[in-house]
């Protein structure tokens, strides 16, 4: 028995060793042959919604003829990110969902979700004044892409200059593609300033000079109508026509003074800037958030690991904290609430099992299970990788860990209550066991066998 348990324990140790030692690709849920797949196109500039669905037009061109494909359903315009995981890019004016054949009539044609929605990228990598985006569907809670990091701060120019050098690092990685940030694309945005001064000379005020601009812009408010056959008031603005409104009118624009008409551009100071369409924040810090996806064969938790080193010894402002968010984020939170959980199951076990037992040696031989079933499960995993499954799933494997714990201690428990009792009758220790492994067997067997083919 010594040398039994002796070399029990030297393979438990060698199990976990080898499973801690090696590396393995890990996802939040678990990967499936997409059934559809969506393509986002990006374009920069004041675009019309005309513009912008001749843009979106011209990928979905591209796409026609593609085998396997059921249908496309498109839609143009302007999209608006609200910062969720699988919100739309930045400059996004259309988008196009490429919804798949079914999974037997792809079979037939010999081809998988998976070969279809590598066509649909391989078909819109080149299209000029275009970025294009092929995002596949995601299993489980949405988590975006494979690599997210958040910077925060109360600095923004810290933040800006933070996030430009963590991009500037992942764009050079050739293991990282479809790159993007959740700052504010670059533009011009013009910031017009009255001068007081210069108004008060001419007698003018500071509501005047905004009404005229307005004649450049949106137009100045005249009435108010609402037509017979409408609940609300129609608004009544008057404006120049679309060819003369533009910066340049700016020089031209003249308004009417007590000393004559006078250039608008003598009472206002026009500023370049940086244009800012959102700002985002999260527990109270700005916020910017770098993401890219790896490319097929490259672990995402690996890189990860590799980026790690990097961003610790980066030079970042130290009033910018980062972290890794999406996967990585909700990786760590799952396998907390697992261990909470474990942890939680044991001792409910170890309280049911020692009122029972009336035995801590008892207590521990039965739970002894729950250490070699984990082991049990490692090995699995790591003879199985690369073949059925070459990743692990967080959530999956979590899941059936906490369920086998109830299953293999009831095993222990029908064993160890046998061997009490044959105590109890009178046997010694070592008959004991004997009789109750050769009791306890085929109910075990058969017990084991009904829940796995459950």
């Amino acid at each position: 028995p010594t040398r039994t348990l002796a070399g029990g324990a030297v393979l438990v140790f060698a199990i976990v060793f080898w499973f801690a030692s090696s590396p393995h690709k890990t996802e939040f849920f678990f990967t499936d042959d997409p059934e559809f797949t969506q393509v986002f196109v990006k374009a920069r500039g004041n675009l019309s919604p005309e513009a912008q669905d001749a843009l979106t037009r011209q990928v979905e061109t591209r796409l026609v003829g593609i085998k396997g494909v059921e249908s496309f359903y498109v839609r143009a315009g302007g999209f608006s990110s609200n910062g969720g995981p699988n919100s739309a890019p930045n400059d996004t004016v259309g988008r196009i969902r490429v919804d798949f054949l079914d999974y037997e009539e792809r079979l037939k044609l010999g081809l998988s979700g998976k070969d279809i929605e590598d066509e649909v990228r391989k078909r819109v990598t080149d299209i000029p004044g275009m970025q294009v985006e092929v995002r596949g569907p995601e299993n489980g809670p949405p988590v975006g892409k494979d690599i997210q990091v958040q910077l925060s701060s109360h600095d923004p120019a810290a933040l800006n200059q933070a996030a430009d050098l963590v991009a500037a690092h992942l764009a050079k990685d050739r293991q990282l593609f479809e790159l993007e940030d959740n700052r504010t694309s670059p533009g011009i945005e013009w910031n017009l300033a009255v001068d007081r001064e210069a108004a008060g000379r001419y007698g003018v005020d500071v509501l005047s000079v905004g009404q005229t601009i307005q004649f450049l812009t949106g137009g100045v408010l005249m009435g108010r109508f609402r037509p017979d056959d409408a609940e609300d008031e129609l608004d009544i603005r008057v404006r120049f026509p679309a060819d003369a409104r533009n910066v340049a009118a700016l020089e031209q624009l003249k308004m009417t003074t007590a000393s004559g008409p006078v250039p608008v551009s003598y009472f206002i100071k026009r500023v370049p800037a940086q244009q800012v369409t959102q700002i985002q924040r999260r527990d109270g810090q700005r916020l910017v958030l770098i993401q890219a996806n790896a490319v097929d064969g490259v672990a995402a938790n690996q890189k990860i690991e590799q980026l790690k080193p990097w961003l610790e010894k980066a030079p970042i402002d130290q009033a910018v904290t980062w972290k890794f968010t999406g996967a990585d984020e909700e990786g760590q939170e799952a396998a907390v609430f697992f261990m909470v959980a474990m942890a939680a199951s044991l001792f409910m076990m170890f309280v049911i099992l020692l009122w029972q037992f009336n035995s801590f040696y008892g207590v521990f031989v039965t739970l002894s299970a729950v250490i070699l079933s984990t082991v049990g499960v490692l090995l699995g995993v790591q003879v199985n990788l690369g073949g059925t499954f070459p990743y692990i799933s967080v959530i999956m494997l979590g899941t059936g860990v906490v369920a086998l714990f109830g299953v293999v201690v009831g095993h222990n428990i029908v064993l160890v209550d046998t061997f009490y009792h044959l105590r109890h009758a009178g046997y010694a220790a070592d008959d004991a066991a004997i009789r109750a492994a050769a009791q306890r067997f085929r109910p075990v067997l058969l017990t084991t066998l009904v829940t796995v083919v459950g």
